[in-house]
């Protein structure tokens, strides 16, 4: 797929619903990977602007269409058809989630290679999307963001690919402010064994089980204490929960992942079937040690420098958080830990994703 300095840059289009976090991260990871590749890359969201005061993308150019929910479909529709029709076709045309890939079909363009992104589980769950493949889709290469959402795809549809997210890791570690800093940052000093829970505060993401495995941990680790950076409908439930435990509610914290070296260790609890895992994956190029459950997606991310508890109560995941601990007393750690670091500039960085984007063009057979 890379252009020569003879030939015109190939276009490539990626489409998303929104930049809500983690969609404005990843598009820019998608951006930075086409433009490497030799690509002027368009970058599409239907819905207004809603990123953070002066964040931008470095890469490529972005338009909004300002669609502010599914009732502003057809201006939405009307306003990608002219933006398409306004440049070469795009060689490839990445659509993230089926509302972006819906509105490309409804727009009546025919671009080149199309690969639809599913983020989550259950993506054709509903009947409709089902016929709605079979009926317009045969053109379409479906793609998951881990093995697992691929072996779910692959269910209703030919040909699934593997696509992970991805992240600058570069730039995420220019961002990571010092340990010292990041625990000033958070009102906090040093000297405990340091769990933190990054998240909503909302029931699917179980943050109770954490409370509940710090209280079983405390008989094991004396000095842990627990950081909930995050805010939510459960709040002041899990203060009274918390009560009397070594439990530090920080509230939202913007961009929190800066923060991650406050921490001695992440810890995933959500009940949700996770597809991925961000958070995994940037506290793993920042070299923080995670803990996590049997969600099939943090595992793709983590592998085997992730440390695993199987069921989702509190004794499990005490004794995972206690392995970290122990662990933090010899090398084995930092070695574990910097092996996760090469394992995200190898599986997850830009240029990953720029290795995969121009398999695809070889896949299919649009090679530049």
């Amino acid at each position: 797929m890379r252009a020569t300095m003879t030939d015109p840059a190939p276009r490539m289009l990626q489409i998303c619903p929104n930049d809500h976090p983690p969609f404005f991260d990843i598009c820019e990871v998608y951006a930075a990977a086409g433009v490497s590749l030799g690509c002027t890359v368009d970058t599409v969201y239907l819905s207004p602007n809603r990123t953070v005061p002066g964040a931008g993308h470095q890469h490529g150019a972005v338009h909004y269409l300002d669609a502010v929910d599914e009732s502003a479909a057809r201006p939405a529709i009307a306003a990608l058809r002219k933006h398409m029709a306004a440049g070469p076709e795009p060689v490839l045309t990445i659509c993230h989630r089926y509302r972006a890939y819906r509105t490309l079909r409804a727009a009546g363009m025919r671009p080149g290679q199309v690969v639809t992104v599913a983020h989550e589980f259950g993506f054709f769950k509903r009947a409709q999307r089902r016929l709605e493949r079979r009926l317009f889709a045969r053109r379409v290469l479906f793609a998951g963001v881990s093995p697992a959402v691929q072996a779910e795809l692959a269910e209703t549809v030919a040909g699934a690919v593997c696509l992970p997210n991805g992240i600058d890791i570069d730039a995420l570690r220019s961002t990571l402010l010092d340990r010292a800093a990041a625990m000033d940052a958070l009102g906090i000093t040093g000297g405990p064994f340091t769990v933190g829970l990054l998240g909503r505060l909302v029931p699917k993401k179980q943050p109770e089980l954490a409370i509940a495995a710090l209280q079983t941990l405390l008989r094991q680790v004396p000095d842990a204490r627990l950081l909930v950076i995050g805010d939510g409908e459960l709040r002041h439930q899990l203060i009274e929960q918390a009560a009397d435990l070594p439990v530090q509610f920080c509230g939202f914290v913007p961009d929190a992942r800066r923060l991650l070296r406050a921490l001695d260790v992440l810890l995933l609890v959500s009940k949700e079937i996770e597809a991925f895992g961000m958070v995994a994956l940037e506290a793993m190029a920042a070299g923080i040690p995670v803990v996590a459950g049997p969600s099939p997606g943090p595992r793709s991310v983590l592998g085997p420098v992730g440390f695993y508890y199987e069921r989702a109560e509190p004794v499990e995941i005490a004794a995972a958080l206690a392995r970290v601990r122990s662990a933090r007393d010899d090398s084995g750690l930092d070695r574990r830990m910097q092996q996760g670091i090469e394992r995200a500039r190898q599986e997850f960085s830009i240029a990953a994703m720029a290795r995969r984007l121009d398999d695809l063009f070889v896949h299919s057979g649009r090679a530049q």
